[in-house]
């Protein structure tokens, strides 16, 4: 229920008690300002003092309270609470801006005419990294190796496919792992020539290709925070504030607090450890936090990406042979599962297709025992049976989604799952319903960052070219106010911080964004077109448009 504060300022204690008169740092006026919480609140007025919001609602009444050393007229301009990507990878993200894009290549010719430009801007690297080639652009057909070993013998290539779950790399790395037809990697699986039994593409699934990436040099300290630097510029630009980051090494972690700390980040991150022995070890001490850092969770892993046919699936996939890859076995999982559970962390686990979600679920639920406040949670939660998702209320699991997921895989999704297992997929109204809570992310950089792709394909069910025309399953859109709340507060909760941010309410921290359009009633076409005005961490005017 909307509540319009007109002659209600609510007051931060604190400097009441402190000043008589207070004075404050900045009052923002004259337009809409919105907030989304437990209750959505929407107003005229926004008062900060030192990085928080110390009051809401009516101009006049907070002017006669409070003094600011600034005002800002919104001159009819939407404010809302700065964007939170519920589920992304943002030190990836930041290394991808100086690889080769092979993203919305149409075809394995022009991604091969990418990579020659690449090669010549680049002569002295001799590992040639890049990302987003897509089989299902041209057809189905996977790369195959053999052109880049004929054209490039010196360099290593190492190109991932869009979703992360897959890489094409060069026969010398084949040579480094002593790859064959015949190795087995668990986990894992190598696409082979189907014109010669003997000889690998270079194709890589999951566990096989994270191999492959082991071999990459580590990027140096100073290459990290030129690429974390880079990340936060694109987010802010964007208006996104705070991340919830899918998965870091502690050492990438440590230097994400240590730039926080030097003032260079300011961006807020909510961070899942990978499940290494170095990471583990750093839980035991238990969770650590910061005014923009949080530690609390492990991010696992239960199969692979359904664009690949990682996805574990319980039944066999309807264009290829095979039920998809299981990434660890069950008793991993469980033991796994109870560390973090007497840890006191949250599990995060990716599940994409419906075996390893019912796999994750009954996990969780062994310890979990009904309901509790752990916030345990699915990442992506794609491919469901239905009669799984009554898991997520009976034992308080949060699904985490990335609604432009959908309306990148829907041209080739029931290709790969029949119609009888469509209304489990990218199910999202009915994981809220089930669920309570709806965090939304974009997976970036396996998707674009921008918010406003994650609210179209959220609400209208198309992606940015509008497609398709009606929209896709649209049974399970989400309105404007549960994508908003999806895209604020609810990543902030599942994370345990939304008594920090998340929203505009008193006491928390003055992150926000604004906007000339009205986002809760703007169509598709508007809000793709959308960009922020300017973004705001903590009080501070980090990002402004060009006029």
């Amino acid at each position: 229920m909307v509540r319009s504060f007109l002659i209600f300022a609510c007051v931060f204690s604190l400097f009441v008690a402190c000043r008589s008169t207070p004075k404050v740092d900045l009052l923002v006026y004259g337009g809409q300002i919105n907030s989304f919480g437990l209750e959505y609140l929407q107003a005229e007025c926004l008062v900060i003092d030192q990085g928080k919001v110390i009051a809401i609602g009516n101009t006049d009444s907070l002017r006669a309270v409070y003094t600011a050393n600034k005002e800002i007229d919104l001159q009819g301009k939407h404010l809302y609470p700065a964007w939170h990507d519920a589920h992304a990878h943002f030190a990836a993200f930041g290394k991808g801006l100086d690889e080769l894009d092979l993203k919305g290549k149409a075809s394995w010719e022009a991604c091969i005419e990418a990579i020659a430009a690449y090669v010549t801007e680049h002569p002295d690297r001799v590992w040639v990294k890049g990302r987003g080639w897509d089989q299902n652009l041209w057809g189905g057909k996977y790369p195959d190796r053999r052109i880049l070993d004929s054209l490039y013998p010196d360099k290593h290539f190492y190109l991932s496919r869009v979703d992360g779950h897959a890489a094409l790399v060069s026969g010398n790395v084949l040579e480094k792992l002593a790859f064959t037809t015949e190795t087995k990697v668990e986990g894992g699986a190598m696409i082979v020539d189907p014109s010669n039994a003997k000889r690998l593409t270079g194709v890589l699934i999951d566990g096989a290709a994270d191999l492959a990436k082991s071999e990459i040099p580590e990027p140096t300290f100073k290459e990290l925070r030129e690429a974390l630097l880079a990340a936060q510029e694109k987010c802010i630009a964007s208006g996104i504030a705070a991340i919830t980051e899918a998965g870091l090494d502690l050492r990438v972690i440590q230097l994400i607090d240590s730039m926080q700390r030097e003032g260079l980040l300011h961006m807020k991150f909510i961070t899942m450890l990978n499940p290494g022995p170095k990471e583990f070890d750093y839980a035991k001490q238990g969770i650590y936090e910061t005014p923009k850092l949080k530690v609390a969770s492990f991010k696992l892993y239960a199969d692979g990406a359904l664009g690949s046919r990682g996805a574990l699936l319980k039944e066999p996939y309807c264009d290829h042979e095979g039920n998809g890859l299981a990434i660890h076995n069950p008793a991993y999982f469980d033991s796994v599962c109870q560390l973090i559970y007497k840890l006191g962390f949250q599990a995060n686990t990716h599940c994409i297709g419906d075996s390893a979600n019912r796999l994750i679920l009954e996990t969780y639920a062994r310890y979990l025992k009904g309901k509790n406040d752990r916030r345990w949670r699915i990442e992506h939660a794609q491919v469901l049976d239905l009669g799984d998702i009554s898991f997520f209320s009976k034992y308080n699991i949060v699904p985490s989604v990335q609604p432009t997921h959908a309306t990148s895989d829907m041209f080739w999704a029931e290709d790969r799952l029949c119609s009888e297992r469509m209304p489990g997929a990218y199910a999202y109204k009915s994981l809220l319903s089930e669920a309570g809570c709806l965090p939304l992310g974009t997976d970036c950089p396996v998707e674009d960052i921008n918010p406003m792709y994650t609210l179209v394909s959220a609400v209208f069910r198309v992606n940015a070219s509008m497609m398709p025309p009606k929209g896709f399953q649209n049974e399970e859109a989400l309105s404007h106010f549960e994508a908003l709340k999806g895209m604020t507060w609810w990543p902030a909760w599942a994370g345990f911080k939304e008594n920090q941010f998340g929203s505009l309410f008193p006491g928390m921290d003055a992150d926000f964004v604004i906007y000339d359009e009205d986002l809760q009633k703007a169509g598709p076409e508007k809000l793709l077109k959308a960009t922020p005005i300017s973004t705001w961490i903590d009080g501070i005017e980090r990002w402004k448009r060009d006029s």
